[in-house]
């Protein structure tokens, strides 16, 4: 009895630049190939996630990304992931909790900087930096325009919270607004490391509402809002916060599954437009362009 040949086509082998080799590294940048570097953090997200979930969706989300360009022909390294970043909004957590270790403002710059910097002076000519921890937006579009403006390479910054938050609201069951630990961020770790997810532990939490009436755009900019506001009123805060804001117990892997799927729909549309802008087909076009100009 002869067994029948699998017709199915498998994925091209990811770049993971931590596991790369040298050799593998200096093709990726032959092929112009961009690499992602992500923003994680150490730090609480309650008594049922845990402390490297900002990383652990980084990482994740890069490799998402990188799969689906491979389909595509587009090569695409999943950088490092930085697993720290600066102290939490205070308007998200005002307390302190153990586990949690920050970076100063300006050491975080600094490694965002030179982490970058390398990689632009082995060759690298697109850099993106994929925000999955919100205190870090700041920094990264410092980091972008600086670098940007100083070395041939373009730094470019991936806020998916806001790119993809008209698809967003329409996955979550909850009612009331989700922050830190809530159900959008509990149900991508469902995705991600569901062997690291505490559900029996997962439990609600709301900050007392504001009694003013509600002004345009008054949320913090990493949302797309317009006002920045680093220390909470009085009384927004309880003595039963546990470091979440949100509904965690209505969050399921099936929704992480989806919400990844909008995260990496709308940054490889992302990396797809750069990449037929300044790619090895446009680039390889140039030659034989001014080729034929001097025969003319």
């Amino acid at each position: 009895m002869t067994r029948k040949r699998s017709t199915r086509r498998r994925d091209a082998p990811l770049m993971i630049f931590d596991e790369m080799t040298s050799p593998e590294v200096a093709e990726a940048i032959r092929a112009r190939a961009p690499i992602m570097v992500a923003a994680g953090a150490t730090e609480q997200h309650g008594d049922h996630l845990p402390l490297n979930s900002d990383t652990l969706q980084g990482t994740d989300i890069g490799k998402r990304v990188a799969r689906q360009l491979a389909r595509e022909g587009i090569p695409f390294v999943v950088g490092p992931t930085i697993p720290f970043g600066p102290r939490p909004f205070r308007t998200e957590s005002p307390r302190d909790f153990p586990g949690t270790v920050n970076l100063s403002h300006a050491t975080l710059k600094a490694v965002f900087e030179e982490v970058c910097a390398e990689l632009i002076e082995q060759g690298f000519r697109t850099v993106y930096l994929n925000l999955t921890n919100a205190e870090t937006d700041p920094i990264l579009q410092i980091v972008a325009k600086e670098l940007t403006e100083r070395t041939p390479a373009r730094v470019i910054t991936v806020n998916w919270l806001i790119g993809i938050r008209s698809s967003y609201r329409s996955l979550m069951r909850a009612t009331k607004p989700q922050s830190h630990g809530g159900e959008g961020e509990t149900a991508r770790m469902l995705a991600t490391a569901p062997r690291l997810v505490r559900m029996d532990r997962a439990r609600s939490y709301h900050p007392r509402p504001s009694a003013h009436p509600p002004i345009e755009a008054d949320a913090m900019p990493y949302l797309g809002g317009g006002i920045g506001r680093y220390r909470p009123p009085d009384g927004m805060f309880d003595d039963s916060f546990r470091g979440i804001w949100g509904d965690p117990g209505l969050a399921t892997r099936a929704q992480g599954e989806k919400v990844y799927a909008l995260i990496t729909d709308w940054i490889a549309q992302i990396v797809k437009r750069e990449w037929a802008e300044s790619g090895p087909a446009r680039a390889a076009a140039r030659p034989r362009e001014r080729r034929r100009g001097g025969k003319e």
